[in-house]
């Protein structure tokens, strides 16, 4: 079984959140309240028709449980890529969270041009994008 570059960043920005729940970086006051329709959010009628090509490989409903995800929390995507579940997780954080879909500054081809689209957008409203090397990957809060 080979591993693409796509799929290892995938893989390393579910980590990366997985990771960051875990040492208590996905914050929020409203992190404790019940999950939201993750199959509503998905539903959403101005997600993109790629998007939805991509959810048949990926079953994003699956990743949203799998990563507790919920309103007012404020996490990291580590690995953003063109910002695919930075989507996602921006959608089931708001309102009141906030998402850090952080890239390496050397990102570039499609990928790049993917997420510079993607990040103006209304459903990234509550994304700070990083292009930072992922040994330095959030801002100090």
């Amino acid at each position: 079984m080979s591993v693409t570059p796509g799929t290892m960043m995938r893989n390393i920005a579910v980590l990366a959140f997985a990771v960051a729940a875990t040492a208590g970086l996905v914050t929020g006051a409203a992190a404790q309240g019940a999950a939201p329709d993750y199959a509503k959010i998905i539903a959403a009628p101005d997600r993109s028709d790629a998007d939805r090509n991509t959810d048949k490989r990926r079953d994003p409903v699956k990743l949203l449980a799998f990563t507790g995800v919920r309103p007012g929390m404020t996490v990291l995507d580590l690995g953003a890529g063109g910002g695919y579940s930075t989507e996602l997780m921006a959608r089931a954080v708001a309102p009141g969270g906030k998402v850090y879909g952080q890239n390496a500054p050397d990102l570039g081809g499609r990928a790049k041009e993917v997420f510079e689209a993607r990040v103006k957008t209304p459903a990234m409203k509550d994304v700070a994008v990083l292009m930072r090397k992922y040994d330095d990957p959030y801002p100090r809060m």
